[in-house]
């Protein structure tokens, strides 16, 4: 739910009167790889999704589109969006990039600086009536934070993940099987007609925003399929390696490692789980929960990592990290949590990694804040224990409070 959260959609894609839209999985081994600056013959057909989605938006150019990023930006859906506004722009499109949290990970701040990547921050006094269509791009649920103009339809959604709900679009793609939403759009640019390469700026800083997109999200392609590694040939050719590599090794915050520090303190070990509830967080520190979650899925013996904590005094935030080849992150976290009164699930992921965010709504205004601590770690843990089928009673493994 990035925070980062619906049945299987594995139908080919096809072209409908109403609403040109492609839903399938990645297209079949034996296609012939793509050189670079052509388009496979192969590849030309209406039938596959890059085509639909050319179909699209040539239908609507001259106009203007918005293009959201939903929850905490991050390289696959800043990657993703660029490469839709480069797509967009071939067809007399003009758009923008929205995003609606703070840039809060150390990672994305330094990849937005060295690319100088334009992004627009919401703001209360941000013009929407001047878009006629919007697009979302790396997220399960076509939900957005603001309400747009009822004449602003949703053009495209592209995905990786389990969808929330029905995603009603003139343009939906969504590939369970593609480590990264990166990867699904470095196709689209590989058979676009309009030929994407060369050596301009522009070329360099999408191809690079991509590779780190799919890089990022497959955990550096241990998760990686078919069409990530595809896509990462293809985009080596135009990526900035040495600006790739200086962003990969920005230094972790102090306060990420602060909070690492309190996870390992407060740790409750269960089986092959292990929980840690670690307080209140700032809004700015936030992605330093997942952080500590990949961190401590490194212990031995351990399989499944869940970390939690206040972010803001707004939600609950948590991140789950497994290595379990039983555990279903997405089933695992929604029959946790289940919905909200909307219907929609305050948690779900992927094949290894999920999240949670639950608003404090009116506990927000508590002000006894250790107290208000208590009450939450206790519900969550409770949660967590009746889930895995073990009795409450909290076991801090002997190191910590």
């Amino acid at each position: 739910m990035k925070n980062r959260n619906g049945e299987k959609i594995m139908a080919k894609p096809t072209v409908k009167a109403a609403s040109l839209q492609a839903r399938h999985q990645d297209i079949s081994p034996d296609t012939e790889p793509a050189q670079v600056g052509r388009v496979p013959s192969s590849r030309r057909e209406m039938t596959s999704s890059s085509a639909v989605l050319e179909g699209v938006l040539e239908s609507v150019s001259g106009t203007k589109l918005l293009i959201c990023i939903r929850g905490y930006p991050d390289p696959d859906n800043i990657g993703s969006s660029l490469a839709l506004q480069w797509l967009a722009r071939q067809h007399g499109i003009e758009s923008r990039i929205i995003h609606f949290e703070e840039i809060s990970h150390h990672e994305n701040r330094a990849l937005v600086k060295k690319l100088d990547i334009e992004l627009d921050e919401w703001h209360d006094n941000f013009d929407c009536s001047k878009f006629d269509y919007y697009a979302i791009t790396d997220s399960q649920t076509a939900e957005l934070p603001i309400k747009l103009p009822p004449t602003c339809q949703l053009l495209a959604f592209v995905d990786h993940h389990k969808p929330l709900g029905n995603i009603q679009g003139k343009f939906v793609d969504i590939r369970e099987n593609s480590g990264s939403t990166s990867a699904i759009f470095a196709e689209y640019l590989m058979e676009s007609p309009n030929q994407f390469g060369g050596s301009s700026p522009e070329v360099t800083k999408i191809a690079t925003a991509l590779m780190h997109g799919i890089r990022s999200d497959t955990d550096n392609f241990v998760n990686a399929t078919m069409i990530d590694y595809r896509a990462s040939e293809f985009l080596s050719n135009f990526v900035d390696k040495d600006l790739l590599a200086l962003i990969s090794r920005q230094s972790i915050p102090a306060k990420t490692m602060d909070l690492t520090q309190i996870a390992l303190q407060r740790k409750d070990i269960r089986s092959t789980f292990m929980f840690s509830g670690v307080g209140f967080v700032r809004d700015e520190d936030r992605d330093g929960i997942g952080q500590c979650a990949d961190y401590l899925l490194h212990r031995e013996g351990i399989e499944t990592v869940i970390v939690y904590g206040v972010v803001g005094n707004e939600y609950i935030d948590g991140s789950l990290r497994t290595k379990s080849h039983t555990l279903d992150p997405d089933k695992w976290l929604k029959d946790v949590f289940g919905q909200d009164s909307d219907g929609n699930y305050y948690g779900g992921g992927r094949k290894d990694k999920g999240g949670f965010q639950i608003p404090l709504g009116f506990f927000a205004s508590c002000s006894d804040k250790e107290l208000l601590w208590i009450l939450i770690k206790k519900t969550i843990d409770e949660l967590f224990y009746d889930k895995i089928g073990i009795e409450g009673k909290s076991s801090m493994d002997g190191e910590g409070g």
